[in-house]
C-alpha cells in the first residue's frame, strides 16, 4: 500500500505541493486549521465558496490533520499526506486481518496487494489528501469488532464513521439490520446512538454558519447528488450521447454482480446492496469515487473466482502502470490554483 502510494508520487518528487493541492486535499487543510470558522475573505473566495462550503468537509479527516500537524511541526500539507499514508496503510492491515479471519477469500494476502491497486481512483486517493483510507479503516475495523461482539466498538466506529463521509450513515441501517437478521434486537436498537456524532457535527455547524443543516444546504443545493429515481445519472448521459455512460453501465453491472456474488456471506451482501441501492439514486458525476465505499467487497470480494486464478497475477505489473499512468495524469487536471495555494499557506502558517 505504502508503496503503491508512493509511485503516485514519482513524477512530482520535484514539486511535491502538486500532491498537496490536489482537490479536496486543500479544504480538508483549511478545516483542520480553522474549524469552520470561516471569515467572508477565505483564500478560496476566487472559487467562488461561500463560507458554508466548507460544512461539506466532515471533521473526521481534518481532525487527524491537525492531530498530525503535531508530529510535523506545524506543516499541515505535510500532515495532511502523513494522515492519508498512515491510514491507507492501516486500512490495508485491517483489510487483510478481516479477510484472514472471516476466511473471504482464496489468499487474503494476494488480495490486500490488489487492494492496493483496485480500482484505480482508490490508488489516486490513499496518496493525495483524501478521507477514504480513514473510512476504510472504520468500516474494516466495524466488521472486525462485530465478529468479536464488541456492540460499543462496532457504534464508535460508525459514529467516526458518519462524521468522516456522509455515506457513512448507511452504516447505521445496515448494521442494525444485521443485529436484527441475528435476533439481537437490543444492539439493532442501540446502533442509531452512533449518529450522536453526527448530530454534535451539525449542531457546531449551527454555531458557526447559523445552519443546521449547512452540509446539505450546499449538497442538495448546489451539488444536487440525489435524484428521486434510480439511474437518473446514467439516462440523463445516454440522452446527452456522453461516452462516460457506458462507464456508468459499466460501474452498476459489476459493482452489481460483485455483490449478488457475496449472497452467502450475509453481513458484506448487506452492506455492498445497501451501498448499490443508494447509489443508483446518486447524480454526481464522480460516481467512481463515490461507488469506492464498497468497492474492496463487491469487487475484490465478490470475484474473488476470478481474480485468485494464477492468470490474474502475472497481470499485475500492467496493473500497477496502468494505475500510474492513471494518478499521473489526473492530478494535473485537478489541482487548486497557485494564488489560492498560496494565500492558503499563509493561513496555514499563522
Amino acid at each position: 500500500m505504502l508503496l503503491s502510494s508512493l509511485l503516485v508520487y514519482v513524477p512530482y518528487l520535484s514539486d511535491l505541493d502538486k500532491i498537496a493541492r490536489y482537490w479536496d486535499g486543500p479544504p480538508y487543510m483549511y478545516v483542520a486549521k480553522t474549524l469552520y470558522r470561516v471569515p467572508a475573505d477565505h483564500p478560496f473566495v476566487p472559487y467562488d465558496l461561500p463560507p458554508w462550503y466548507f460544512a461539506n468537509h466532515l471533521p473526521g479527516y481534518p481532525l487527524l490533520i491537525r492531530l498530525f500537524t503535531v508530529v510535523t511541526l506545524g506543516a499541515y500539507p505535510a500532515a495532511m499526506i502523513l494522515a492519508t499514508l498512515v491510514t491507507a496503510v492501516g486500512s490495508a492491515l485491517l483489510f487483510y486481518e478481516l479477510l484472514r479471519t472471516q476466511q473471504l477469500v482464496t489468499s487474503p494476502l494476494w488480495t490486500a496487494v490488489l487492494f492496493s491497486f483496485l480500482p484505480p481512483r482508490w490508488m489516486l486517493y490513499h496518496a493525495v489528501g483524501a478521507s477514504e483510507p480513514l473510512f476504510y479503516c472504520l468500516v474494516f475495523a466495524a466488521f472486525l469488532f462485530l465478529a468479536r461482539d464488541k456492540t460499543a466498538a462496532v457504534i464508535a466506529c460508525i459514529a467516526l464513521a458518519a462524521v468522516t463521509r456522509i455515506t457513512g450513515v448507511l452504516l447505521v441501517p445496515i448494521f442494525g439490520l444485521i443485529y436484527l437478521l441475528r435476533g439481537q434486537w437490543r444492539r439493532a436498537f442501540a446502533v442509531p446512538l452512533a449518529l450522536l456524532g453526527l448530530v454534535a457535527v451539525f449542531g457546531w455547524y449551527y454555531a458557526v454558519y447559523g445552519d443546521f443543516l449547512a452540509y446539505f444546504s450546499w449538497t442538495m443545493d448546489n451539488a444536487q447528488l440525489i435524484a428521486p429515481w434510480p439511474f437518473t445519472a446514467f439516462v440523463r448521459k445516454a440522452a446527452e450521447g456522453m461516452h462516460s455512460a457506458d462507464l456508468y453501465a459499466w460501474l452498476y453491472l459489476l459493482f452489481g454482480i460483485g455483490t449478488l456474488a457475496l449472497w452467502r456471506r450475509r453481513e458484506l451482501f448487506i452492506y455492498c446492496a445497501v451501498f448499490w441501492v443508494f447509489f443508483t439514486f446518486t447524480t454526481y458525476k464522480d460516481l467512481p469515487r463515490y461507488m469506492l465505499a464498497f468497492s474492496p467487497f463487491a469487487l475484490l470480494v465478490g470475484f474473488d473466482a476470478v481474480l485468485a486464478r494464477r492468470e490474474c497475477r502475472w497481470v499485475l505489473p500492467l496493473l500497477v502502470f496502468l494505475d500510474g499512468i492513471y494518478a499521473w495524469r489526473m492530478i494535473p487536471k485537478n489541482m487548486v490554483g497557485r494564488a489560492v495555494w498560496d494565500q492558503l499557506l499563509i493561513v496555514l502558517r499563522s
